[in-house]
């Protein structure tokens, strides 16, 4: 009997320790849920007129660009001191001369050729005035009687000998062009890129003597997106602005380059476009001019010489957005959403127009106010309403004037 009930005692008693322990356990702590305060960093909003600047990218050229050939014959005699690969020099100067004997020779024979043409023209007109004055002193009769009457004025030998003047007078206006073109001058200042012959050589016509290009200005073509062209104050394609007018009504551009551990500044104006869209990358050139690249001019200039060749990152000074607010990017959500604070401090989103989106802004025309708190922070999962310690970023760093990539 003890060992069958011994068992059942055990569970019994246990049961009524388990009921005495919950009888005398301390009641829990109700507190209420508390909800945590995210810290953000925010900004305050302004909406103002920012100006935008278009980015592109290209490689400097020359404006004008030659290759200097050879219209005549000839070995070459002498050459400039500045006739070698990166020499300067100014319009007028002699580069290169070419041996003229020949055709100096040529010249003389011309000029003599053109002197026995005058003195054979001088004698027809002798012999056509006693002509004249024989059919003058004719009676009418004799004067019928004399068929050929051109040809006994002499006429058609006067014309003949006058004619023969005329091509003398031609063939010696060649032989001094010709002695002129032995000499080899330059068209511009300018800069030889390349040297194809020297003292000694013989040059037949169209034998390449040099490539040279002009220093007075130098360009700069740049791709620019079609989605950027309403930035930008273009020039029409027909634009025939030149000269000082070109560089005073049109888009300023900075041009920057790096060169060794220092960053170079160049200012330019973009000056024409060449009016066709790429049809396959649906981008629009335009080019801009850069005065005195090589510092020729302005000496005293306080500005790196601008190679050409050189790659240079394009600023474009562009159009001026009215009323406009410019925002990080990572700011703007799905769905065109920015998180605000309210004076409250909770979370609110407003959905805004995005005027446009370049590199890391976003250019918003409607949807936020003046003195808006946008959130600056990266929010995973933000709540509407959500309680948040904000915490202002000075304003003074956001730059008016924004980039488009």
């Amino acid at each position: 009997m003890i060992k069958k009930i011994l068992p059942l005692l055990i569970i019994i008693v246990a049961i009524a320790i388990a009921v005495m322990l919950r009888m005398v356990r301390p009641e829990a702590e109700q507190n209420e849920p508390q909800q945590l305060v995210v810290a953000v960093d925010a900004i305050t909003v302004r909406v103002q007129d920012a100006a935008i600047t278009v980015s592109s990218q290209g490689t400097v050229e020359p404006r004008t660009s030659t290759n200097l050939v050879s219209e005549v014959s000839g070995q070459v005699v002498s050459v400039s001191p500045a006739f070698v690969a990166g020499g300067f020099f100014r319009k007028g100067d002699l580069l290169v001369k070419l041996d003229d004997q020949n055709y100096r020779a040529a010249v003389a024979r011309a000029e003599a050729t053109v002197a026995g043409a005058q003195s054979q023209l001088q004698q027809e007109q002798g012999q056509a005035d006693v002509a004249q004055r024989e059919w003058d002193r004719m009676t009418a009769a004799e004067q019928e009687r004399i068929r050929a009457k051109d040809l006994y004025l002499r006429k058609p030998q006067l014309e003949e000998a006058r004619a023969r003047l005329a091509s003398a007078q031609a063939d010696l206006e060649q032989a001094r062009t010709d002695l002129a073109k032995t000499s080899i001058i330059a068209p511009y200042d300018g800069l030889v890129s390349a040297k194809n012959t020297d003292i000694g050589q013989y040059v037949s016509i169209g034998t390449a003597i040099a490539e040279t290009f002009a220093v007075d200005y130098a360009e700069v073509r740049l791709p620019i997106p079609e989605t950027k062209i309403p930035f930008l104050d273009l020039p029409p394609a027909t634009s025939n602005i030149t000269g000082v007018e070109a560089m005073t009504n049109t888009p300023e551009v900075d041009l920057v380059s790096t060169i060794g551990n220092r960053e170079y500044h160049w200012t330019g104006k973009l000056i024409r476009t060449e009016g066709v869209l790429d049809t396959r990358t649906r981008v629009l050139f335009s080019v801009v001019q850069v005065e005195d690249p090589y510092n020729l001019v302005n000496s005293g200039w306080e500005r790196e010489t601008l190679r050409i060749g050189t790659y240079v990152n394009a600023n474009i000074r562009g159009r001026v957005l009215e009323d406009v607010v410019v925002l990080p990017r990572y700011t703007l959500q799905a769905n065109n959403i920015v998180w605000t604070a309210d004076t409250e401090g909770r979370l609110r989103p407003k959905t805004v127009d995005v005027l446009t989106i370049n590199g890391d802004d976003v250019y918003i025309s409607g949807g936020l106010e003046d003195g808006d708190r946008a959130i600056l922070t990266r929010l995973e999962n933000p709540l509407n309403g959500a309680p948040v310690q904000v915490n202002i970023q000075d304003a003074q760093g956001v730059q008016a004037v924004q980039t488009i990539e």
